[in-house]
């Protein structure tokens, strides 16, 4: 380290400055990558850093030593605070040690080269802190754009692993429902054959028509090609017109390509959770969900339309057509960031419309042939 001779501790306390820096973004990492956010933890944490980073200046310890301590501060932070076992903290640590090296190292690369060079030690001292603040501030958005990544990567799979969730206890209802009418058919069928024994072919064919809406009822009444879609759209509708919203469906799938059904849950609940709580909100009026899908060649098309509360809307979010604003690019809620993620998956695209008194979105998935990998 250069000696300034002038105050010192102003260049002291800058690298101590840039060593919490860094160690804050390292602690958003692991929390972003976990989940467990700790406050009391994560700020003993950058405490225990800062002052390592202190000592380690003041009495000019090696740069080995520093990384060493550093590792140590960060590994027991993973395990002791976000709750990573000890395995688990090592890619994680490993990650933020890489950047972290290259930083140190690209730093004294560059200055070595500038000790050969004839400069004043204020000049040296300068360029130093320049360098230094520059790949900190690289390094830190290296891991907010890693944490980021992952983040969104976690918050995608937990949606998938909630429609399956639902998935299979709708799929246990539906089983005890089955064997509840299985159970009784015999009866049900006695009762039938002897109304038409005795001739009574109307009261036989009303007790016909409450068997066929009964099985209507274990079926769900919807059938789109899709048993995973069936339940989920049978389980939004139900929810939907019990808050006195009405829906209409018009959703086919084809079995010759292929989606994955937790990706499949992910675009119909997120697009029927937004458009139902947009129903609920609408205020006066008879509020409508008009869904539809189906296949044009190989590509999937999604549509979900709804009604909205009126209220005047900014173009700067979309371009005006037609009465409506299209708008693209931009993410509207965690809902439409899980379907924005789904649909690029599949090599899609997703657009939302919102009109005077209607918001709409539409998704195109570009899927492939069923029995291949996506």
């Amino acid at each position: 380290m250069m000696e300034l001779g002038v105050y010192p501790a102003m260049f002291y306390l800058w690298w101590v400055f840039i060593n919490g820096f860094l160690c804050f973004f390292e602690i958003l990492f692991l929390q972003n990558l976990t989940g467990v956010k700790e406050k009391w933890h994560a700020s003993v944490c950058l405490l225990a850093s800062c002052v390592l980073a202190f000592l380690m200046m003041r009495f000019h310890g090696p740069k080995m030593c520093g990384l060493i301590l550093h590792t140590i501060v960060i590994f027991g932070f993973s395990v002791l605070s976000v709750k990573l076992k000890v395995l688990e903290a090592i890619v994680p640590v490993a990650v933020i040690l890489m950047l972290y090296t290259f930083m140190e190292g690209f730093q004294f690369v560059f200055m070595d080269r500038l000790v050969e060079k004839n400069m004043s030690v204020w000049m040296g001292a300068l360029l130093q802190i320049s360098v230094s603040g520059l790949t900190a501030v690289l390094t830190a958005t290296g891991l907010f754009i890693i944490s980021k990544g992952l983040s969104d990567m976690m918050k995608a799979k937990e949606s998938s692993y909630l429609c399956t969730l639902q998935y299979l206890d709708e799929a246990r209802r539906r089983n005890e429902r089955y064997a509840a009418f299985q159970h009784d058919i015999d009866n049900h069928l006695l009762v039938l054959s002897g109304l038409v024994q005795e001739r009574r072919y109307a009261e036989a064919e009303k007790y016909s028509e409450n068997l066929s809406r009964l099985s209507d009822s274990l079926t769900g009444g919807i059938d789109t090609g899709n048993l995973a879609a069936d339940i989920l759209l049978r389980e939004k509708i139900n929810f939907a017109e019990a808050n006195g919203i009405q829906v209409r469906l018009d959703v086919h799938f084809s079995k010759k390509y292929s989606i994955d059904d937790a990706d499949l849950c992910t675009l119909l609940a997120n697009a029927m959770d937004n458009a139902i709580k947009a129903c609920m909100q609408a205020g006066k009026g008879k509020p409508r969900i008009s869904a539809a899908a189906g296949m044009k060649r190989h590509f999937l098309i999604i549509s979900v339309t709804n009604t909205t509360k009126p209220s005047g809307y900014a173009t700067a979010h979309g371009q005006r057509t037609g009465g409506c604003c299209v708008m693209r690019g931009k993410d509207y809620g965690t809902g439409l960031k899980n379907i924005r993620r789904t649909v690029r998956k599949y090599g899609g695209t997703m657009e939302t419309v919102r009109g005077e008194e209607e918001f709409a979105i539409r998704m195109l998935l570009c899927l492939g042939p069923a029995g291949k990998a996506k």
